[in-house]
């Protein structure tokens, strides 16, 4: 692996190192596949969480499109004040 960036993380628990060892050990893999593995998914989980709060979003706006009978959001807000 080539080298690249340098971090220090303190995981603030001896027991967690020694358990993150002894599985990479168990696996055949460094701490830094380790821990890049683990920031990857990490990543990839957010995205995902994203990407589901966009779909969401997205279902949002559309049932308000269609509860306003499709018209243009500006439409609504100009009826509106004229209402108020």
């Amino acid at each position: 692996m080539a080298k690249g960036t340098r971090i220090t993380v303190d995981l603030g628990n001896e027991e967690l190192v020694k358990a993150v060892k002894i599985a990479a050990i168990e696996q055949g893999k460094s701490i830094r596949e380790i821990t890049a593995e683990a920031f990857r998914e990490w990543l990839e989980r957010r995205e995902a969480l994203e990407d589901k709060e966009d779909m969401e979003a997205m279902i949002e706006a559309e049932k308000e499109y269609r509860i306003t009978g499709g018209r243009l959001f500006e439409d609504v807000v100009k009826e509106v004040e004229k209402r108020a």
